[in-house]
């Protein structure tokens, strides 16, 4: 494979903070629709960005990707010049990501994971687009046999709204208000409080006083997180074939992904509350380096583990239980949810006599409690170990409102056994098993016998 330069859009992070002092102003001009003090704004600016243009150019042209002597080399630097050696036997998969800015700009993200052991992890260069398709053909080729999962019909609106997450859209959505505020003023704040305490007002109609606005802002998260899985999953499609596993999809992002099916070190499946309720469950793959826990590879049912074990056929369901009650502590499993629950009882019996209106919200944080004391309980039947016939292990432990059911499929692990007096006493102990991609599961209460009978190499 010839040599090829790296895309100017790789080395925009070394001049982003410049640009952005740069078109700040001339974006306020506009959305004022000052165009006088924008073409202001351009012209004193004219100057650091031609610089910024320079700086491009320069490493631009330094810059040099090329495969010798079965390794991906990267050369770049202005003053001092960086040559950089990553073997392609180390390979365990390959993500190409393509979002909006890139495309308009002819450029491709690619990122390469590494396997676990060869002191590297990943690997992030912009390329242009067939070049980056031509490095990621040549490190993972791709499968020519399609098909494998592709959702339609239900089966799409189940992947969307389990591929969703609420919490973290929230998270990002409110760190992005921030930020939007403090560059761009307040109009846009005041434009998204108006629009929620609409949403308030149409709710209010249905519920109690002070729950409207509660309920309007978890609806609004909800939207936006489905909204976001909506594009990510759009026109999604998983296969296997000639050993590497190729996910790929998505909107306003595209997504290619190519997991090396003899890398995988893990699969995940997670049973939350929504998933309990489709009867549906998404499946998570991790592989050397990369953990996948963005976007699930497919979802399942319980009667459609055929599919899965089509791409994953290392993926092996428990054949006998993963744990015995007898010896747990119930305590161990129920103190944290327990103690929340029984201190929001006592708030909310105080604050029926001194201040009603918290009641409510109160009794919201009530029912969570009582789910994740429920969860917790199941954790306490069924959460342990046990290996496989195809010599694979299988963890099970929950957290919060979700069950993990996660099938090892490396013998790349260490454990790491904590035993206190009254744990060593009734022969039981805590268990963390680390992987290769940095995970690391926790399991309370197992019987130290099992664990003493745990081999290094599966």
């Amino acid at each position: 494979m010839k040599g090829i330069r790296l895309h100017p859009m790789h080395f925009i992070k070394y001049i982003k903070y410049a640009l952005l002092l740069c078109v700040i102003p001339i974006l306020q001009a506009i959305l004022a629709f000052d165009i006088a003090s924008a073409w202001l704004a351009f012209t004193q600016d004219l100057l650091i960005l031609l610089g910024c243009g320079g700086i491009l150019a320069a490493f631009w042209q330094s810059s040099r990707v090329f495969v010798e002597g079965n390794a991906v080399w990267v050369r770049w630097g202005v003053l001092v010049r960086q040559l950089s050696g990553y073997p392609c036997g180390q390979v365990c998969a390959v993500e190409l990501c393509r979002p909006v800015l890139l495309r308009l700009v002819g450029a491709t993200q690619l990122t390469v994971y590494f396997k676990a052991g060869s002191g590297l992890r990943r690997l992030r260069l912009t390329l242009p687009r067939q070049e980056a398709g031509r490095l990621a053909d040549f490190l993972l080729p791709e499968p020519k046999k399609l098909g494998g999962f592709e959702p339609a019909g239900a089966k799409r609106l189940v992947f969307i709204l389990l591929s969703a997450n609420m919490i973290a859209t929230g998270f990002v959505v409110v760190l992005a208000a921030r930020r939007t505020i403090s560059l761009f003023g307040t109009g846009l704040r005041d434009l998204a409080l108006g629009g929620l305490l609409r949403l308030e007002h149409l709710l209010a109609a249905f519920l109690p006083a002070g729950l409207s606005l509660l309920f309007a802002l978890l609806l609004s998260f909800f939207a936006l997180s489905v909204l976001d899985s909506l594009l990510r999953t759009f026109r999604f499609t998983a296969c296997r074939a000639g050993g590497v596993l190729l996910c790929r999809g998505g909107l306003l992002t595209y997504t290619e992904r190519r997991i090396l099916v003899s890398a995988i070190s893990s699969c995940t499946v997670r049973i939350t509350p929504a998933a309990r309720l489709l009867h549906y469950y998404p499946v998570y793959l991790s592989a050397g380096c990369f953990r996948g826990e963005d976007l699930p590879v497919l979802v399942s049912s319980r009667r459609g583990e055929a599919s899965l074990r089509r791409l994953v056929p290392e993926f092996c369901p428990p054949d006998q239980p993963l744990c015995s009650p007898r010896r747990k502590s119930l305590p161990q499993y129920l103190w944290k949810p327990g103690a929340a629950c029984l201190t929001l009882l006592a708030l909310w019996a105080v604050s029926l006599r001194v201040l009603p209106a918290v009641s409510l919200f109160l009794g919201v944080g009530i029912g969570f409690a009582a789910l994740s004391l429920l969860c917790q309980l199941e954790g306490f039947f069924t959460e342990g170990f046990c290996k496989n016939e195809n010599r694979s292990l299988t963890l099970g432990y929950s957290r919060l409102f979700t069950r993990y059911l996660v099938t090892v499929c490396t013998d790349d692990l260490s454990y790491t056994v904590t035993r206190l007096p009254t744990a060593a006493a009734a022969g039981r102990c805590d268990l963390r098993v680390h992987t290769p991609s940095r995970h690391t599961y926790h399991l309370r209460g197992v019987e130290f016998f099992r664990v003493q009978q745990l081999d290094f190499n599966l």
